[in-house]
């Protein structure tokens, strides 16, 4: 294992199913790890809500697995997977997790090799939770950072969840997005009081996302936040993934 190999828990080709590059054609690269437990304290061990959560994350039992895996490898699985032919013909790469922000150092030496792979680079974008500063390096070659800030509705403190120095680093980074998970009007209001007015947050910037885990959760609560959306201006982001597959991970 060398310190440059990423810790993996799988990788995929699909479509972006959520916020502003929605319906892209993407490889996903998702990384072992995360720093929260979204769903509760207590949810890696029951698999239930708690700790006042109202969702739980979807992929916690993918990101807990996961092994190294050395760059070469990683390009040479993605050239017989099509993917690296992919990237030539548009497709983003969409890097998450858990939180992939944990090996930055990691993925700067990755997205060099792919660049040589590549003789370029594609649209890259880095799901992250919000709570870790990109290093300077890593920012050569991320074109969009989607940031989805928790709220008390994952059921995680707000100790562990919010960090307001590095959010705003992000809210002054033109091509950060902040996608919200939101249940009930009081987690809108969360969004606003919290977020939107502290780090003046533009409208166009801020997605709001259906806490939904199937498509009749996810057709229900979409309705109600399409009216808020049109009467805030945040942008409504479905999960595709669910809308199309009925599942929380879309492939």
């Amino acid at each position: 294992m060398s310190k440059k190999d990423l810790a993996v828990s799988e990788d995929f080709y699909s479509v972006q199913g959520e916020g502003p590059t929605m319906g892209a054609p993407a490889v996903f690269l998702r990384l072992k790890g995360c720093n929260l437990t979204c769903g509760g304290v207590n949810t890696v061990q029951t698999k239930s809500l708690d700790s006042g959560a109202t969702w739980r994350c979807d992929t916690i039992e993918t990101w807990l697995q996961g092994e190294s895996v050395s760059n070469a490898a990683i390009l040479s699985d993605w050239s017989s997977q099509g993917y690296l032919e992919a990237f030539k013909k548009g497709a983003h790469l969409v890097v998450t997790g858990g939180e992939p922000m944990l090996q930055q150092s990691q993925l700067v030496s990755f997205f060099e090799d792919l660049e040589i792979a590549l003789e370029g680079l594609p649209y890259i974008e880095i799901e992250t939770n919000g709570t870790f500063k990109p290093k300077e390096e890593l920012l050569d070659f991320v074109a969009q950072f989607n940031v989805s800030p928790k709220l008390a509705n994952s059921g995680m403190p707000k100790s562990k969840r919010y960090a307001g120095s590095i959010l705003k680093w992000f809210s002054e980074y033109d091509v950060a997005f902040f996608k919200f998970v939101v249940s009930t009007d009081d987690d809108v209001a969360t969004v606003i009081s919290e977020y939107v007015e502290p780090f003046d947050l533009d409208s166009m910037r801020v997605f709001l996302m259906p806490a939904a885990s199937d498509q009749e959760m996810l057709f229900k609560k979409s309705q109600w936040l399409v009216d808020v959306c049109k009467a805030t201006g945040f942008r409504y982001s479905s999960r595709l993934q669910v809308a199309l597959w009925d599942r929380c991970v879309g492939k």
